[in-house]
């Protein structure tokens, strides 16, 4: 009994570390966090943490501060020099992230923290880039589509900009009371034409870390057999679960739904990160699951986009180098 309890041990240790290798190399491990100093952007947390606890990874805490006019908070007859404002924002946004980062420090979770000056996505999505995160991790209330129209927040920014996959946590859903939330017991994952595809090494790197199953959500005029194929070097390697569920309603409403049952589990999907008018009047799956997702949910762009994205990058941060 003592052997083969001890051989399933260094089974699901194996089983774990091949998880952690794969999510290293989708850089799973490196999470880049923005905060603003408010309660609801730290909800963010506790699900960055357990990404960092599963791949052994770290957390960087990021703070955007805005471009200051030299002359504001200038009163008449007063001398402002234009670093003043800049420092002060300096000195509280780095004391405030320290703070974070001391928190976080107990519970074995390693940090690090960095401020910008500059348009928050902006800054966001070119730190993400340039410095290879593998996820943006975000809590924040998504807005509706006739709010979108006038108004743009900063995750319609992140969502017209970012190269890198964001993990979405709407405040609204967390849990009260600051209780920790429920670790996976599900990754689900929505399959439509090739989209399952892409999502998958996220969905099986997330599944195997945290020892998860994976549930497939399909239409029906998806083959149940073409789909599970598609995992079965999981299945084998990772000693995975996998279930094939066909919804009989509205496909985008059942996985919400899906989620709602299973407190804990998490949503992977990719996107073509529609955004302006044809966003707002379309809207899309991911779209409408992250603002009715109960849960996190993972956001994965087209590879398309991703590469499209990436020389917007490299051209923005060109220019600005350049404009100094």
């Amino acid at each position: 009994m003592t052997q083969q309890n001890q051989k399933t041990s260094q089974t699901q240790e194996g089983i774990r570390q091949l998880s952690i290798s794969r999510g290293r190399m989708l850089n799973l491990d490196r999470i880049l966090v923005p905060l603003n100093g408010y309660r609801r952007s730290e909800q963010i947390l506790p699900y960055a943490s357990m990404l960092a606890d599963w791949f052994n990874g770290e957390i960087t805490l990021f703070h955007s501060l805005p471009n200051t006019h030299p002359a504001r908070g200038a009163r008449p007859g007063q001398v402002q020099y234009p670093d003043a404002p800049h420092d002060r924002g300096t000195s509280l946004a780095t004391a405030y992230l320290e703070e974070v980062v001391s928190r976080l420090g107990p519970h074995g979770i390693k940090s690090r923290w960095g401020i910008a000056t500059g348009d928050a996505a902006q800054m966001i999505t070119s730190r993400s880039s340039t410095s290879a995160f593998g996820l943006i991790a975000t809590a924040i209330t998504v807005r509706s589509r006739t709010h979108r129209f006038f108004s743009h927040g900063l995750l319609e920014n992140l969502w017209r900009k970012t190269s890198a996959p964001l993990l979405i946590v709407n405040p609204n859903n967390t849990i009260p009371n600051n209780e920790p939330p429920n670790a996976p017991k599900s990754i689900i994952v929505p399959w439509r034409k090739d989209s399952g595809d892409f999502a998958m090494p996220i969905a099986i790197a997330l599944a195997g870390a945290s020892r998860s199953n994976i549930k497939i959500v399909i239409r029906k005029s998806t083959p149940p057999e073409q789909v599970k194929a598609k995992f079965v070097d999981a299945v084998v390697s990772d000693q995975m679960d996998i279930e094939i569920i066909e919804p009989e309603k509205n496909f985008t409403k059942s996985i919400a739904s899906l989620q709602n049952s299973d407190p804990g589990a998490w949503i992977v999907t990719r996107s073509r990160m529609r955004s302006g008018i044809g966003r707002s009047v379309f809207g899309s799956m991911a779209d409408t699951l992250a603002r009715e997702a109960s849960g996190p949910i993972v956001v994965i762009p087209d590879p398309d986009v991703i590469n499209k994205r990436k020389r917007q990058i490299r051209t923005t941060m060109r220019d600005i180098a350049t404009s100094r």
